[in-house]
């Protein structure tokens, strides 16, 4: 139960536009390396909030299906947030919205 509710906190906070402090970004981010389940509940609970038009521009930049884009992105950011090559302040700059080139990368799977 406690994985599922600190996967949903940091779900909902990457997506709903608050997001953690410094120290509970590095808690889940250590949380989601040694847990598979913990990985597959963040994956589910982050697609989810993707609107139409979040959809189509996740297609676009992850060069999916608009259908599968939402799960590709999670997945891809997860990916790079567990390798370390992901940041804090790369959450940050995701919730203001500024696309960095090292973010569009994460999210192309490079």
């Amino acid at each position: 139960m406690r994985v599922r509710t600190a996967t949903i906190m940091i779900s909902i906070a990457l997506l709903a536009g608050c997001a953690p402090t410094q120290q509970d970004y590095d808690a889940i981010v250590t949380l989601l390396q040694g847990s598979a389940r913990a990985r597959n509940e963040f994956v589910k609970v982050c697609a989810k909030d993707f609107d139409a038009n979040a959809r189509r521009t996740a297609g676009i930049v992850t060069n999916v299906s608009d259908k599968d884009a939402p799960r590709a992105a999670c997945r891809r950011y997860l990916a790079a947030a567990i390798s370390g090559r992901a940041t804090y302040q790369d959450l940050l700059d995701i919730k203001a919205h500024r696309f960095t080139p090292k973010l569009i990368k994460i999210f192309q799977g490079r």
